[in-house]
């Protein structure tokens, strides 16, 4: 999950810049007749109001709650930050989810039986209110319930399991710091919070300013209030002081790795990907994260990489495809079936041999609203990619939506074990 920031400016015309001199001067008669400047006046005036009228369109698809917000009456009795940011109240006996769906996790008990942590946000004015639920998908129940309270519109948070623990981490935001909390991920109890975190290493002492969050693998690039910028490698629970000293700590490993990519076979047919299988030195692929350009030329990937790719189905293409999900015995691709803003889009289970075990589609197990349409500009494949995820443990693969629900699928049929749509 992530935010993107534009920038909008003014811009005048520099000193010294020439008068283009197929433009009319200011000072003599339009050449071309009366009505033409009007013309394109309106032209212009039409334009910036259709992209002022998209930016808004995204701006509140990305912030949701924000329209809730400025629709809501203002409260006169309002709490301070003391009383709102991190209460860590308990409730329970609740039967459904509150909320805005933000994240969900799968966590096993002890007994192999799969959990999942169900992170969303509800606004109350003035402010948000965080919950954080243990649940039973099996039962439908929800075991154990606890809630935050931020003034303001929650920040990039992100669920992780790692060594048997629940991390929750967010980025800052305004008047949010950057936080990293430990939890039980069976009774939920707090183990860890981004204070006691920041105690075990002096290098942090100053505070943290700012944290970026990745997923493959798990780590957290920090900015800390002193200037300082180490990265702190989550499964291996080590901070290195910058990402150079990062990258030497697995560099020294030179054994090869396969992982599944998408690429572009041709130049110019952005929309049709092939997968391969591409097979390389462990500390040029671990991010998994090859650029789907480097297929259209084997030496490209060679150079860039030092890796060799194979394509793993025959005469097969993924329009619009992206790598959701990959471990070393499958991948998940979520693509569509015709390039374009009118199409269905599928979520496909792919082996390392190139067997397409299952597809789900929007037509039949996926959300209907993932379904790509020109009616919804921020349905496209550029905005919705970086809204959908996938995680398995074991037999259960849970497809996450943000803002709408999660699904889980059995992963050797493709059936669905459970759905949960609270987009209302």
């Amino acid at each position: 999950m992530g935010g993107d920031y534009t920038s909008l400016q003014n811009h005048g015309t520099p000193q010294g810049v020439k008068q283009n001199p197929l433009l009319p001067n200011s000072d003599k008669p339009n050449p071309t007749g009366p009505g033409r400047g009007s013309t394109g006046c309106i032209i212009i005036v039409i334009a910036a109001a259709f992209f002022a009228a998209m930016g808004a369109a995204i701006y509140l698809y990305l912030f949701p709650g924000l329209f809730e917000k400025f629709s809501t009456t203002f409260d006169k009795n309002e709490k301070t930050s003391e009383q709102r940011n991190e209460s860590g109240r308990k409730v329970t006996g609740k039967k459904s989810f509150d909320g805005v769906f933000m994240d969900a996790m799968i966590v096993p008990d002890e007994n192999g039986k799969e959990k999942l942590w169900v992170y969303t946000n509800k606004y109350d004015n003035p402010g948000y209110i965080i919950y954080t639920y243990i649940y039973d998908p099996y039962e439908n129940k929800i075991l154990k319930e606890y809630t935050a309270e931020l003034d303001n519109y929650p920040p990039q948070t992100k669920l992780f399991l790692i060594n048997n623990e629940v991390w929750k981490v967010n980025t800052g935001s305004k008047g949010i710091e950057p936080g990293i909390f430990i939890y039980d991920p069976l009774s939920g109890k707090e183990k860890m919070n981004t204070q006691a975190f920041i105690s075990e290493y002096p290098e942090l002492s100053a505070g943290i300013s700012q944290m970026y969050i990745y997923d493959n693998p798990p780590k957290l690039d920090i900015e800390t209030k002193d200037g300082r910028k180490p990265v702190f490698d989550m499964t291996g629970n080590k901070l290195y002081m910058n990402s150079t000293e990062y990258r030497k700590s697995f560099t020294k490993d030179k054994r090869n790795i396969s992982i599944f990519a998408l690429g572009i076979e041709k130049s110019g047919e952005d929309a049709r990907k092939t997968l391969y299988l591409v097979t390389g030195p462990d500390e040029n692929l671990r991010d998994k994260n090859v650029s789907e350009h480097y297929f259209s030329s084997p030496s490209t990937l060679k150079f860039m990489t030092k890796s060799e790719a194979k394509p793993l189905i025959k005469d097969k293409v993924f329009l619009e495809g992206v790598m959701l999900y990959q471990d070393d015995g499958c991948c998940f691709v979520f693509h569509q079936t015709q390039a374009g803003s009118n199409a269905e889009r599928l979520l496909s289970c792919i082996d390392k041999e190139g067997n397409i075990l299952w597809t789900a589609s929007t037509e039949d197990g996926l959300f209907a609203k993932l379904k790509a349409t020109d009616k919804d500009a921020v349905t496209g494949m550029f905005f919705i990619k970086h809204n959908v995820h996938v995680s398995r443990s074991g037999n259960l693969v849970l497809f996450n939506y943000d803002r709408i629900g999660f699904i889980g699928f059995d992963y050797k049929t493709g059936n669905i074990v459970f759905r949960e749509d609270m987009s209302g």
